[in-house]
């Protein structure tokens, strides 16, 4: 048996233990969901870049060319909201296999322009080239916030409450109705079957929440669920230097999820919404004197039904609480090497 590789996280970690900034207006490196440049004035520059690749974000026959375009946006945009910031900018580029025709393209086009739209980002310039087989796109975004509003990963402290800013699992679980269950997912009711296929294809970037967390300080760490809840929030407690207790069957799913589950996407709805990933909504810790207020707060002003799902300790590690009691958790998610 060969020697195992790395994984995902432990070759950004291999990058990250060299790295050193020259420049005295950089604030964060590698590490969080942007780096974070100084622009002076109070002012600080958000940068993220993310990658689509054919395979293994996105199966060619099950996407539409727009639905393509939109998510290759809306994930670089989610990690912008994610710090607490404003989208400002894109560069976009495409690696694409030879003979792609001109209505694809323009289809992709599109897709991209009504994400950047939708959430006030301006498309400004990016590259391509030839792929020898499956399509790749890269999104560049630049984002902009006051720098004492950005909000990072390390924040979190004992004694906080960790949130989610909606439901978790169903681009998972949209992933399932579009691939091994897409017969059995047209036997689901079909708004909840909706609700998945969107999830999963046209991901909504919270940025009006991650700007209503920053302007008001109410969050202490924030980011978003990319590769699954309990990778992502053991990604704030190693950033933070602590641990958290996660509510476990206490997590609210939603009747989307249920549903599936009921068809065969997984037995257990609970623990697959957390272990699921590409769900692209906030998760972030805040003190718990203010649990109240945030909730009624995302209610009231925004429209956002918080999930309260988790409580941060002073010792490391993830644990998760059921009916038979409390054990240890792996922070199972996804991982591109693992």
């Amino acid at each position: 048996m060969g020697e195992r590789g790395l994984g995902e996280f432990e070759i950004i970690d291999l990058f990250r233990e060299r790295g050193s900034f020259r420049h005295s207006w950089v604030q964060q490196g590698i590490g969080d969901d942007c780096a974070v440049l100084d622009m002076g004035g109070g002012r600080s520059l958000l940068v993220t870049t993310d990658l689509v690749v054919e395979r293994v974000h996105y199966l060619r026959d099950v996407i539409t060319p727009w639905q393509l375009g939109w998510k290759a946006m809306a994930v670089s945009i989610s990690d912008i909201a994610a710090m607490g910031g404003t989208p400002r900018a894109a560069f976009a580029a495409a690696a694409l296999e030879p003979g792609v025709d001109q209505a694809f393209l323009e289809a992709l086009r599109d897709g991209m322009l009504a994400c950047a739209e939708r959430y006030g980002v301006d498309l400004l310039g990016g590259d391509t080239s030839r792929s020898p087989q499956d399509g790749v796109l890269c999104v560049t975004l630049l984002g902009t916030a006051a720098s004492d509003q950005v909000v990072r990963r390390s924040g979190a402290q004992p004694g906080d409450v960790a949130f989610l800013g909606g439901p978790v699992g169903l681009s998972a679980a949209g992933l399932w109705a579009l691939t091994e269950g897409r017969e059995a997912s047209e036997r689901m009711d079909p708004e909840h079957r909706q609700a998945l296929l969107r999830a999963h294809l046209e991901p909504q970037p919270q940025v009006a929440l991650g700007r209503w967390l920053a302007e008001r300080g109410l969050a202490t760490a924030m980011m978003d669920v990319s590769d699954g809840v309990l990778q992502d929030l053991g990604h704030i407690c190693q950033a933070s230097g602590v641990g958290a207790l996660v509510a476990g069957e206490a997590l609210p799913v939603d009747r989307a999820l249920v549903q599936a589950g009921a068809l065969g996407c997984c037995k257990e709805p609970w623990r697959f919404a957390l272990s699921g990933g590409e769900d692209y909504v906030l998760l972030f810790t805040a003190s718990s004197d203010r649990q109240d207020e945030i909730v009624a707060g995302a209610r009231h002003e925004l429209g956002i039904e918080l999930i309260p799902f988790a409580w941060i300790e002073p010792d490391p590690g993830l644990r998760i609480f059921g009916s038979d009691g409390i054990h240890n958790a792996r922070p199972r998610g996804w991982d591109h090497f693992g």
